[in-house]
């Protein structure tokens, strides 16, 4: 779910989830906002290709000079871990947050 400068997943992603998420993270790209958050704290599982989504946004997104808050799931935060890509872009493991009414 997309909400002004933030951009929540609710559930895994899967091959069939691809374009959604591209659109999306291109919605984060272009929005005006200099602050953005992602939050996939409540997903645990994101395929290789949807791990390239995320990086091409994040990296869209800090050459467009905003700031971006990645908060990831401690099993999404291994996977970017084991492939290394905290030398791309800076992620913190945290745990899903509470939605308020």
């Amino acid at each position: 779910m997309l909400k002004n400068d933030t951009l929540s997943l609710c559930c895994n992603l899967h091959r069939t989830d691809h374009q959604a998420f591209q659109d999306a993270c291109n919605q984060l790209c272009n929005s005006s906002h200099s602050a953005l958050v992602m939050d996939l704290t409540k997903c645990t599982y994101m395929n290789s290709m949807l791990i390239g989504v995320l990086v091409d946004a994040v990296t869209g997104m800090k050459i467009a000079e905003k700031t971006v808050t990645v908060y990831v799931s401690p099993e999404i935060g291994r996977f970017l871990h084991m492939a290394h890509l905290y030398h791309i872009f800076e992620y913190e493991i945290a745990e899903p947050f509470l939605e308020t009414p």
